[in-house]
């Protein structure tokens, strides 16, 4: 059984929440290791020191760690996953791309966007003009913590296992985006992650 997919605690834990909800996302209750969630826990959150009251959360640096971690010690253990940690030019909605290619071929997304701050998001699905995504941000319709486009971000709550936004891959390409651009900050940057079997997952302690 699977459980709904997570929001954030605090304002600075999305990316450890959208990691985590990968796993909730790829992945039965039953089947993840607890040590799975409390490595992610030690191991995001890497920038949250307070400058002047504002917390960082956590960096791309973590969450490509937390790939190669996947990719090492999880598949020595006999857990089912392979993880892509990209940036810059192949994280885009251009056909060809390592994302929406990964996205096509039933991997999921930890990526980067903009809002009026960055932020971290997970990608679930994709067709050929929209990528659903879940946003661990709560907030209700209207926002207002952040400005939306007039078109091209539509809320859904109807889908808690899967995602609560769905956003045109037009907004997602455009760096001049008000919000929901993966142009952010820091850069554009995205961990993929598979599930590489088609049964139930199989752990044991490496």
């Amino acid at each position: 059984m699977k459980s709904p997919l997570r929001y954030q605690a605090t304002d600075a834990d999305c990316g450890k929440t959208s990691l985590v909800n990968a796993f909730m996302y790829l992945y039965d209750r039953s089947e993840i290791p607890p040590q799975v969630i409390d490595y992610v826990t030690r191991v995001t959150g890497d920038c949250n020191l307070a400058v002047n009251g504002y917390y960082r959360g956590t960096s791309m640096h973590s969450l490509a760690f937390m790939a190669a971690w996947c990719n090492d010690y999880l598949v020595k253990a006999g857990f089912p996953i392979h993880c892509l940690a990209i940036r810059g030019d192949l994280v885009s909605m251009d056909e060809g791309s390592p994302l929406v290619q990964g996205l096509r071929t039933g991997a999921v997304a930890v990526c980067g966007i903009r809002l009026t701050y960055d932020h971290y998001v997970l990608m679930t699905g994709i067709d050929d003009e929209s990528v659903y995504l879940f946003d661990p941000f709560y907030e209700v319709y209207p926002p207002t913590r952040f400005h939306i486009p007039k078109e091209g971000v539509r809320w859904d709550d109807e889908h808690p296992f899967s995602y609560n936004r769905v956003v045109s891959r037009s907004v997602l390409d455009d760096p001049t985006a008000v919000s929901y651009t993966l142009e952010a900050a820091s850069g554009r940057d995205a961990v993929l992650m598979w599930r590489t079997d088609n049964g139930p997952a199989r752990w044991h302690s490496a």
